[in-house]
């Protein structure tokens, strides 16, 4: 597709959103089948050109393009000045991402680093961020869910049964106080909870997810944390935040959202062992948690080992 304007590209990003909101990318099918067209990769194998891709697409994602949006939202920056840290920051990453696997991405971050200093706007020039910062979430969300985790059963610790000193403190827990009440639907588990969102503690956070509700998002397990889940959501928010606790703080049924990580919606059905503080989102309700424990473990086993996908609704209750 060739492009007349910022306006165009926008729309194709939209659409090639669009293509992949439900439906495994061909671009990650092709790494795990091992059909890249390329076949990049030394000696005839594709491991290391998929690893590596894979690092580099959750960078390009959390720590790339989430700071873009956050400069190009500062009224303080121009836009020639963004046009230079946009080309300076995006040019490394889509360009190596391009040549390993994602053809489609390449062409869409060249056509926007072209197009953008030509936006009718600021708002415009926010909004093309935005949608390219949703795409790449959402082939974060992909690559990361079909990536072999499997592999880690290989290095494990001598002794993973031994009992880790626990830095948790519960006094540092967070009380939500009066929260939105929500659904969160696991399919096709068949399994349903009720949760209540910190709309007084964190309210810009809350009615960003609020206005995006109701969404349909994969769910994966976390493979550093602990007993915890999580989903990239279908929305970008650079809300300010107010209330923030540590994982290994939080309780089972804790409600988070990381903003910085993929905009992602986690839920903490069990111990963690991460001690940096997120944004907190809700909660839960008492009567529930006990329903995250099945949900955790058939998600670690679609995560680690089968890739079925499991999906996760969330809408208002």
């Amino acid at each position: 597709m060739s492009y007349t304007s910022l306006g165009d590209v926008i729309n194709d990003i939209h659409s090639h959103t669009g293509l992949i909101a439900h439906d495994e990318p061909a671009e990650i099918h092709a790494f795990r089948t091992g059909t890249l067209d390329n076949q990049a990769g030394s000696y005839g194998q594709y491991f290391g050109t998929w690893d590596i891709a894979a690092g580099m697409m959750r960078d390009y994602s959390m720590y790339t393009y989430y700071p873009l949006l956050q400069i190009v939202e500062n009224p303080a920056i121009d836009l020639s000045q963004f046009a230079f840290i946009l080309d300076s920051f995006d040019h490394p990453y889509s360009n190596y991402l391009r040549y390993s696997g994602f053809p489609k991405m390449g062409k869409l971050a060249f056509a926007m680093r072209e197009w953008l200093p030509q936006a009718e706007s600021r708002r415009q020039a926010v909004e093309a961020i935005r949608a390219f910062c949703i795409y790449t979430n959402k082939m974060a969300a992909w690559s990361f869910h079909y990536f072999p985790w499997r592999l880690g059963k290989e290095f494990t610790y001598s002794q993973p049964e031994a009992a880790v000193s626990s830095l948790a403190d519960p006094a540092l827990r967070v009380k939500i106080n009066q929260g939105r009440k929500i659904r969160l639907t696991w399919q096709p588990l068949g399994i349903t909870v009720d949760a209540y969102l910190a709309v007084n503690e964190n309210p810009e956070l809350c009615q960003d997810v609020i206005n995006a509700l109701p969404f349909t998002i994969l769910q994966d397990h976390a493979v550093v944390t602990g007993e915890s889940m999580y989903a990239w959501c279908p929305l970008v928010s650079t809300a300010p935040i107010h209330v923030r606790e540590r994982i290994c703080d939080a309780p089972k049924g804790r409600l988070r959202f990381s903003q910085s990580t993929g905009q992602k919606f986690i839920v903490q059905y069990g111990p963690t062992t991460e001690d940096l503080a997120q944004p907190v989102l809700g909660e839960v309700v008492p009567e529930h948690t006990d329903r995250l424990d099945a949900v955790g473990i058939e998600v670690w086993k679609s995560t680690f080992e089968t890739k079925t996908p499991i999906w996760l609704r969330v809408e208002l209750a």
